[in-house]
C-alpha cells in the first residue's frame, strides 16, 4: 500500500503540476485547488491595497485640496471592488497565470509634485492603460528593459523609497504630534525592531500585516482607535459624479492635459518592469525548475493591469495600477500557484469593500503610514541597493537621486539611463560600450519623455 503523501509533498504537486486553462473559463477545486496556505497572501494583500489605494486618495486630496469628507473612503471602496473584480475575472478564472493589478505604491510620493504640475489624474490613468496595452502588444517591454541597465533601475527605485519615507514620517510625525509626544517614536522603533526580527527568521513577507498590527496595537494604548463612520453601501459607479462632484475637475480631456500627464504617465509603465522582474525572479528562486507554469507571465499581467487602470479611472479611482506586490510577495514565499489566493483576495476585497468598516481601519493614520514606511518604502530602498552592481552604479544613482530631489523623477529616470547607456560614468575597461542600436532607443525615450516634460511646463 503506497505510504500517504505529505502536506508538503502535496502542495510541492500542485506547483509543480499547475495548469489551469488559458483564457478559457476556470472552476475552484476542478481547475485549480484552493488550500488554507492561500489564505495568508489573500490577508496580506487585502490589508496592503486597502492602505495603499488610501494612501493613494490621501495624497490627491491634499494635493489638489478637496474638501468632500467621504472622497477618500469611498474612493477607496470604489478601487478595491474593481480590483478584487477583475482579479476574480482574470487571475482566478480566465488566465491564472496572470499576477492581479495591485496598486503602484512608489508613485505615491510624486503626486504632490504631479498635483502641482497641473496633472489630471483621469488623463494619467486613461494614458498609462493606453501606453502599457500598446508596449504589451508590440512586446517591447524588453527594451525598455534593456535601457534600463542596473544604475537606472536601482537609482529609480532609491529614489521613489527615500522620497516615500520622507514623505510617510512627515505625515506620521504631524499626526501624532497632536495626540501624543512618545507614540512616533515608538511605533517607529518598534516597526525597526519587529523588520529586523522578520528579516532575520526570513519572514518579511508578514511585514505589512504586522506594520498594520503595529499602527492599530500601540496606538490603542495610547486611546487612540479607528473611527468607524463608514456604513455598507455599494461604491458609487458613475464617473460623472467622482469627476465632477468629488474630484471637481471636470473630464479634463484636452491637448495641455494630456502633455501634462504624459512624461509621468511613461516613468509609471516604465517602472512596471521592474517591479515584475523583482516578484518573478523571487518565485523562480522559491519555487525551483519544476514549477515553471506556476510563475506568472509578465506580458499578459501587463495588459490586465492596463485594462485596470483604464477602468478605475475612468469610474473616477485615485490609484495607479501595477502588479499587486503585497500579495505576490507573500503567495511567492509560501510557494502558491496564483489562482487560489487570488479567488480568496478577491472575495475578502469585494467583501471588505461592501461592508464599510474594514476601509475605515485601513485609513487609520498609524497604519496607512507604518504599512507605507515599513512595507513599501524600506524593502524599495533594499531592492534599490541590492540592484546597484559597482561603484560606478553608486555614482549615477547618486547623480540621479540628486536630479530628482532637485528637479523631479522624470528628470531622474532620464538622467540615469543617458549616463548609464551613453558611457558618460562607466569605463569601458570594467563593462562593453552600449551597442548602437540600444544607445538610439535611449536617445529616442529620452528626447520625447524630456520633450513632453518641458512642453508641459509651459502649458
Amino acid at each position: 500500500m503506497a505510504a500517504k503523501q505529505s502536506r508538503k509533498d502535496l502542495l510541492t504537486n500542485e506547483l509543480i503540476n499547475y495548469n489551469p486553462l488559458k483564457y478559457k473559463i476556470n472552476i475552484p477545486i476542478k481547475n485549480y485547488s484552493v488550500r488554507f496556505e492561500d489564505i495568508v497572501p489573500a490577508i496580506s494583500g487585502t490589508i496592503g491595497k486597502i492602505a495603499l489605494v488610501a494612501a493613494f486618495a490621501i495624497a490627491w486630496e491634499k494635493g489638489l485640496g478637496i474638501s468632500d469628507a467621504t472622497f477618500v473612503t469611498e474612493n477607496v471602496r470604489l478601487e478595491v471592488v474593481i480590483g478584487s473584480i477583475i482579479t476574480l475575472i482574470f487571475s482566478s478564472i480566465l488566465n491564472p497565470y496572470t499576477a492581479p493589478p495591485g496598486t503602484l505604491a512608489p508613485l505615491i510620493p510624486l503626486i504632490p509634485i504631479m498635483a502641482v504640475s497641473g496633472v489630471h489624474p483621469l488623463i494619467l490613468g486613461i494614458l498609462v492603460g493606453i501606453l502599457g496595452i500598446i508596449i504589451s502588444s508590440f512586446k517591447l517591454f524588453e527594451k525598455i528593459i534593456e535601457i534600463n541597465g542596473s544604475a537606472a533601475r536601482g537609482s529609480i527605485i532609491l529614489l521613489f523609497g527615500i522620497m516615500g519615507i520622507i514623505s510617510s514620517i512627515d505625515s506620521l510625525k504631524k499626526w501624532t504630534a497632536l495626540k501624543s509626544s512618545s507614540l512616533f517614536a515608538v511605533l517607529i522603533i518598534l516597526g525597526i525592531v519587529i523588520y529586523l526580527v522578520l528579516n532575520k527568521y526570513e519572514c518579511k513577507w508578514l511585514m505589512i500585516p504586522s506594520a498594520a498590527f503595529i499602527g492599530i496595537v500601540i496606538s490603542a494604548f495610547y486611546n487612540l482607535y479607528p473611527e468607524i463612520k463608514t456604513l455598507p453601501a455599494l461604491p458609487i459607479f458613475n464617473p460623472k459624479i467622482w469627476w465632477f462632484n468629488k474630484w471637481g475637475l471636470g473630464w479634463g480631456v484636452n491637448l495641455k492635459n494630456i502633455v501634462k500627464a504624459l512624461p509621468f504617465a511613461l516613468l509609471s509603465v516604465v517602472m512596471w518592469p521592474s517591479d515584475a522582474l523583482a516578484i518573478k525572479t523571487l518565485q523562480e528562486t522559491s519555487y525551483g525548475e519544476k514549477a515553471k507554469k506556476s510563475i506568472f507571465h509578465l506580458n499578459s499581467t501587463f495588459i490586465v493591469v492596463s485594462i485596470r487602470n483604464i477602468v478605475g479611472s475612468f469610474f473616477g479611482g485615485a490609484q495607479t495600477a501595477a502588479v499587486w506586490r503585497s500579495f505576490m510577495i507573500p503567495l511567492s514565499i509560501v510557494k502558491r500557484p496564483i489562482a487560489g489566493s487570488a479567488l480568496i483576495l478577491g472575495i475578502l476585497g469585494i467583501v471588505s469593500a461592501l461592508l464599510g468598516f474594514p476601509l475605515d481601519i485601513a485609513v487609520f493614520p498609524p497604519l496607512i503610514w507604518m504599512v507605507l514606511i515599513f512595507g513599501v518604502y524600506i524593502p524599495l530602498i533594499e531592492i534599490g541597493l541590492n540592484t546597484l552592481k559597482s561603484y560606478e552604479d553608486m555614482q549615477i544613482a547618486a547623480l540621479s537621486i540628486l536630479a530628482g530631489f532637485a528637479v523631479n523623477p522624470v528628470i531622474a529616470w532620464i538622467t540615469a539611463i543617458l549616463i548609464e547607456n551613453l558611457g558618460i560614468i562607466k569605463e569601458k575597461s570594467k563593462r562593453e560600450a552600449s551597442s548602437a542600436y540600444k544607445v538610439r532607443i535611449t536617445l529616442i525615450v529620452s528626447a520625447i519623455t524630456m520633450a513632453t516634460y518641458f512642453v508641459s511646463t509651459i502649458l
